[in-house]
């Protein structure tokens, strides 16, 4: 390491080895989706010391990311989110590889480019872009990437972690694996696996508006708290993804933590 990354990270030392850190800037991890959740997390990897980044958002700042978005204000709006937070990251770490994708991952051709020569892919696409995440997750499977989707809601957040080797997105969201990704309707999936704990307060989150949120038709409620707190548990894990700290809980496996609630589950979709 030389001499600015040793005073960036040096308060890393003692949690992380000298190679682990060498490791961790030496790896390569894309985020599909750099608002809420995505762009705290893109933060946090580059503090954390991840060397290179691949981000992607085709989306601009507007007013009702200003609860809980990064690096949203009102200085910005209306310019690329994706832009945005790579001026804003590269500017913790200089020496960072950062590479931005305005136009975000919507064909399958994107989504191979993307995951070329990375060793973790995380989805923070919005919940109606269901083609685009299958189309991310196949490309990953078939780098032998992992994938990791990581989704925030109220004061509370999900990550999903799927193995190369293990499930598919479709099977843990019980859809054929033939799924013709065009046709919407046929893109139904079940609410319990895009939302398996639905918190408490959420007395105004019923059935159909789940429908509507998975659908894209409408967006999710979530607190700046919530946000937070997804792109933490993501980070947590692409780190312990690349430094192997524990044994990784795949898919089926998920984890849940809402503050507000106190609940922490670690569940497992049937």
């Amino acid at each position: 390491m030389n001499n600015l990354h040793k005073a960036i990270f040096s308060r890393n030392v003692g949690l992380f080895t000298e190679s682990e850190q060498d490791k961790l800037q030496a790896s390569t991890i894309a985020i599909a989706g750099v608002g809420g959740v995505g762009g705290l997390l893109a933060e946090r990897l580059i503090r954390l010391g991840v060397g290179q980044l691949k981000i992607a958002d085709p989306e601009t700042f507007e007013e009702s990311n200003l609860n809980r978005q990064l690096f949203s204000s009102m200085l910005n709006l209306g310019q690329n989110k994706a832009k945005v937070v790579f001026m804003q990251i590269k500017d913790i770490n200089p020496e960072a590889r950062i590479y931005c994708i305005d136009t975000g991952v919507k064909t399958e051709n994107d989504a191979n480019l993307f995951v070329n020569d990375c060793d973790l892919v995380i989805d923070e696409m919005d919940f109606g872009l269901f083609r685009e995440s299958v189309l991310l997750q196949r490309a990953a499977r078939q780098k032998d990437v992992p994938y990791l989707f990581a989704s925030a809601i109220g004061f509370g957040a999900l990550v999903v972690i799927f193995d190369p080797q293990g499930l598919t997105l479709e099977e843990y969201n019980k859809l054929p694996h033939n799924i013709e990704l065009n046709d919407s309707e046929g893109l139904k999936v079940p609410l319990e696996r895009i939302l398996p704990v639905i918190p408490s307060y959420a007395t105004a989150v019923t059935g159909d508006t789940i429908k509507k949120i998975i659908k894209g038709e409408m967006p999710a409620p979530v607190t700046s708290i919530g946000a937070g707190l997804a792109s933490i548990l993501a980070a947590n894990e692409a780190i312990n993804i690349i430094l192997k700290k524990r044994d990784v809980a795949s898919a089926p496996k998920y984890t849940y933590i809402d503050l507000l609630d106190r609940q922490f589950v670690v569940g497992t979709v049937s």
